[in-house]
């Protein structure tokens, strides 16, 4: 899970940025989200807030970059079905 926040001042769009923990682009002026499993989540919970929001197009890419790899380090052991005498 990471932490996420939301900017509290609007982009040239309108939208309130939702960036992760350590972004560089991240405004002093911000929000506390919360934690969360995904970039999309911690945008989920920030529109209770503010209407138009958008996530953080570096953050959401290297969520999803990080989380391939960790799902690409997983290893999955299944047991062989027992066959069954009928």
């Amino acid at each position: 899970m990471t932490h996420y926040f939301v900017d509290n001042r609007t982009q040239p769009d309108g939208a309130h940025e939702v960036h992760a923990v350590g972004c560089k682009r991240m405004a002093s002026d911000k929000q506390y989200l919360g934690d969360y499993f995904s970039c999309e989540q911690a945008v989920f919970e920030a529109r209770q807030v503010y209407w138009h929001v958008g996530g953080c197009n570096r953050c959401m890419e290297e969520m999803t970059a990080s989380e391939t790899n960790r799902l690409a380090q997983l290893i999955f052991e299944f047991k062989p079905a027992r066959a069954t005498g009928t």
